[in-house]
């Protein structure tokens, strides 16, 4: 019984959890679940996305495979300015300067309305077309799927950037729930319409993408009321830049602007391996490629989605200067992590098939897909070491070495990698790629976390840990 009572008091998940205050572990957790479940659900309907487009052919399985780029760029650029918003106004939480927070993230939020006109040129097929040529995509047909797919994300970007600053405002006051909630209104609209406007409208991929442009616009609505109802920090959807912001901008920049390059990346590295693969083997190994991210992710969110409960508590707690907290945040993460991550891995690793069927690939792509699932599922003890530092570096500010460090998983190790085996090794063992690089990088992510812990030592005044025993932040 007294396992229960605990067990009940740890998954009390609603209500906001105290970041400074009470069991590290259990305040992880309330944190964590809520955030695993959100980009697990997100992820799930990306998936039934993908399922969905995948029935329509293999051509059309080709085409969002090149779309994945553009996709990640996107989020990049958010990812950076919602990074840099949690980091800043955890940490002005942390030290009571409420007014502060405020203003941060308002400035956070006219950031992001900023960032959106990048994306302006995906409106029109020219542009559109020279950039997936790039990427080596030649077919007319693949390019013009490729634009109706992308030409939705530019009047897309509006919702998506105010969600993004108003789940990272929630996340700093401890309340992951909030988000959670918001993916799935929008995400259970998604995969309503998709059928609808994919195949009973006969609007192909271009539905896809309106199916999520209608999901997260409702999903809007719901932001706004719990902005006014349950948020110290309010927010109003229609923020104007003001020159005054600039400087809050520099702040975010100098955190998120890593983390955008640190993501970004990622895409130019997968556009790279997606020329080597198409070169060397064709679409089977794209499209198998494709089908097996897209399973890989279930497992590879859920630490997504530990970082993004991890990344406010740190902040939150080095604003306070309470290292004590940091370091058991730090221990609790990667016991978190291990439980789920790696039990959801070996699950879809062991047992990939019921996944892959969905897709109703041909034979030789889904062995292709199998064989890219389980070797890179081998590499997720060095994914998790590197992902769960890389939230430190993010709360006190070094989002730089997360910088360095997936530069070189990314585009030093994996792109080589992949054209050496490429020339060396058949189908079945080129995906070896990706464990190659995770174990680089978790090599990386050692030294730059032990030159940091070093500085954080010296900067708030802690003593070098007892060599007797482990403190939490040795490895």
């Amino acid at each position: 019984m007294r396992l229960i009572k605990k067990a009940r008091r740890i998954l009390k998940l609603h209500g906001a959890v105290d970041l400074g205050s009470g069991p590290v572990l259990s305040s992880l957790i309330r944190l964590s679940i809520p955030s695993i479940a959100m980009v697990l659900f997100n992820t799930l309907f990306n998936l039934m996305d993908t399922i969905f487009i995948s029935w329509l052919g293999e051509s059309h399985m080709v085409a969002i495979s090149y779309t994945f780029p553009v996709q990640i760029g996107v989020f990049a650029i958010l990812e950076g300015v919602g990074n840099g918003v949690t980091a800043l106004v955890g940490r002005r939480l942390g030290e009571g300067n409420m007014e502060l927070a405020r203003k941060t993230a308002t400035a956070g939020l006219a950031f992001a309305y900023v960032l959106c006109l990048i994306w302006l040129p995906f409106l029109f097929p020219g542009p559109s077309n020279a950039f997936f040529r790039m990427l080596g995509a030649t077919d007319p047909t693949t390019l013009r799927q490729a634009w109706l797919y992308n030409m939705w994300i530019p009047p897309m970007l509006v919702f998506i950037s105010f969600s993004y600053v108003v789940n990272s405002i929630f996340r700093c006051q401890g309340n992951t729930m909030v988000p959670l909630y918001f993916f799935v209104i929008a995400n259970c609209i998604n995969f309503v319409l998709d059928p609808i406007f994919i195949f009973a409208f006969g609007w192909g991929m271009t539905g896809a993408a309106a199916a999520t442009f209608t999901g997260r616009f409702v999903g809007i609505f719901y932001l706004i009321k719990k902005l006014r109802d349950s948020s110290e920090i309010k927010l109003p959807f229609f923020t104007r830049p003001r020159w005054g912001m600039l400087r809050i901008w520099g702040g975010i920049t100098a955190i998120g602007l890593p983390v955008t390059l640190t993501t970004g990346s990622v895409a130019l590295g997968m556009g790279s391996v997606n020329r080597i693969l198409s070169a060397t083997y064709g679409n089977i190994a794209v499209a198998g490629w494709m089908i097996s991210m897209r399973i890989e992710d279930l497992a590879f969110n859920t630490l997504m989605g530990i970082n993004n409960a991890l990344v406010p508590f740190l902040a939150f707690n080095y604003g306070r200067r309470s290292v004590e907290r940091m370091k058991r945040g730090i221990r609790s993460a990667f016991i978190i992590s291990t439980v789920i991550t790696v039990t959801i891995g070996l699950l879809i690793a062991i047992y990939p098939y019921p996944l892959i069927n969905l897709f109703r690939p041909s034979g030789n792509v889904s062995e292709v897909a199998i064989q890219s699932i389980r070797l890179t599922i081998a590499g997720y003890p060095a994914v998790i070491y590197s992902v769960i530092y890389n939230s430190l570096f993010i709360a006190t500010g070094y989002s730089a070495y997360g910088l360095v460090i997936q530069i070189c998983r990314s585009m030093l190790l994996r792109i080589p990698a992949a054209w050496f085996l490429a020339q060396s090794v058949s189908l079945s063992w080129i995906w070896l790629f990706q464990p190659i690089s995770f174990v680089g990088a978790a090599a990386l992510t050692w030294l730059f976390s032990w030159i940091l812990l070093k500085k954080l030592r010296r900067d708030l005044g802690v003593s070098p840990p007892d060599k007797s025993a482990s403190d939490g932040w040795e490895r």
